[in-house]
């Protein structure tokens, strides 16, 4: 064991580890969880600091040798174990600073080790002088954070793109399959299944273009702010440095420095806008993930009019039985994503005066609803969308059973006619050609003009 020091006193620290003894007292202060702060988030600290370290060699406040050792030292971190290192939980005190002081005091051990030192005694480089120099736990937690889900979306928006495709495909795929329309649950005009699947696919064109808009606002950056959004003691060039940094190392050239400091520290909007943008997506894909649970109900007593993929055995006690265990799973998580955009939004609200302390959670939330998202889009992609088949004949009983199909006639009869027709339809359970032929109202040419379904489902 090494002995280490801080304000509130001495610690025993195990000899091998990289943090030290903020983190430590971190990790025994906050046992809440058991999970650990998202593996992104981490990442994105690490690069933060790696960005910081060169800016502030750039504004001439730390050496060459220490910037390179800090450098070097985030470098090596990223390519091995190094997530073992990172021993606080991901709900914390307030504002992150165990966060911060657990990624530099790592950073800051193992640029002592890379220039001949020992873990614990910061003879080389210092956790809070050299590699949290020129920073503040409230200016690199919110940048750290509006980063690392800034990376995720982008993976969200890949995913959604495939999902959309997904979709597409199905819907030139069904293009002629001719099904009865349903609205408040009940019979209406003749559609294609087709139509159906391609208005799903632009419902998640709208989607991808929300997380797109929302990320415009996590590329803009606090930090430099410091402490309180005034900028104090950050050397002149150092916000210009590290952002030039932070856009090759997140390989985004969009990222800007926020142009009000202390907006950017006071009011974490871009993570609510974000969080929003999630919750309309896990809406959107609920209303449809329900659809097509509806759409293959059955096999004997639902609709029936499409089939997903068998992925496992349905029942512990009704023998063949199959679920849609997949569009099942996916509401599940949607639910998730609710509830997660639920309590982001009290996070967002609690901020005071200069600083919003609950960005913690706020980061949890929005890192876990993009990976749970994403993962549950490329599981349906993969193993339900892909793989679902129309059931043709029945989707065409239905088209020509529907009594609805009488609404073309509305111009011809008129609606009150048309209405009578409807209704003797359904009692006589004769379609309403039968009763338009017997009846008379229409020659074959007529018929076959105005109420052939596959017209009907083309405006012109």
């Amino acid at each position: 064991m090494r002995i280490e020091k801080d304000s509130l006193g001495e610690l025993s620290i195990p000899d091998d580890v990289f943090y030290g003894i903020q983190s430590f007292r971190a990790s025994k202060n906050f046992p809440i969880s058991g999970t650990q702060v998202h593996p992104q988030l981490i990442r994105s600290f690490l690069l933060l600091k790696k960005a910081a370290a060169k800016a502030n060699q750039a504004s001439g406040v730390l050496d060459e040798q220490k910037a390179a050792a800090i450098a070097t030292a985030v470098d090596e971190l990223l390519k091995g174990n190094y997530l073992k290192h990172f021993i606080v939980d991901a709900y914390q005190a307030g504002a992150g600073t165990s966060q911060n002081m657990n990624a530099n005091e790592v950073i800051a051990n193992k640029a002592n080790v890379l220039l001949g030192g020992k873990l614990g005694t910061y003879d080389h480089v210092h956790p809070n002088d050299h590699v949290n120099m020129s920073q503040s736990t409230n200016d690199t937690y919110p940048t750290a954070m509006r980063l690392a889900t800034l990376i995720l979306s982008k993976e969200l928006v890949s995913e959604l793109q495939r999902f959309s495709n997904a979709f597409k495909q199905k819907a030139l795929e069904f293009d002629l399959v001719i099904k009865s329309g349903r609205t408040h649950l009940q019979d209406a005009v003749p559609i294609r299944l087709g139509q159906e699947f391609s208005a799903y696919q632009k419902t998640i064109e709208h989607l991808i273009g929300l997380v797109i808009h929302s990320q415009d606002y996590l590329r803009e950056l606090g930090i430099g702010g410091s402490a309180a959004g005034t900028g104090i003691n950050v050397p002149k060039g150092f916000r210009e440095a590290i952002i030039i940094e932070l856009k090759h190392d997140f390989e985004d050239s969009d990222l800007t420095l926020s142009d009000n400091m202390c907006a950017a520290m006071q009011s974490q909007l871009p993570m609510m806008v974000y969080s929003n943008a999630l919750r309309t997506c896990a809406l959107e894909l609920t209303r449809i993930t329900n659809d097509l649970r509806l759409l293959s109900s059955g096999p004997a007593n639902g609709l029936g009019e499409i089939n997903l993929p068998s992925t496992q055995p349905g029942s512990s006690i009704m023998p063949g039985k199959v679920n849609p265990s997949i569009l099942e799973m996916a509401n599940q998580v949607f639910f998730k994503v609710l509830g997660n955009d639920q309590a982001m939004a009290f996070a967002n609200q609690a901020g005071q005066l200069e600083l919003n302390v609950m960005m913690p959670v706020m980061a949890q939330l929005a890192l876990e609803s993009s990976m749970i998202l994403t993962s549950a889009l490329k599981t349906m992609r993969e193993l339900c969308i892909s793989g679902i088949t129309a059931n043709k004949e029945t989707c065409e009983k239905y088209a020509s059973q529907t009594s609805q199909i009488v609404t073309a006639l509305n111009p011809v009869i008129g609606y009150a006619k048309a209405g009578e027709l409807a209704k003797e339809s359904i009692k006589s359970k004769k379609t309403v050609i039968e009763l338009v032929r017997e009846q008379k109202l229409l020659t074959d040419k007529q018929i076959k003009d105005l109420l052939d379904p596959k017209k009907l489902t083309v405006p012109h």
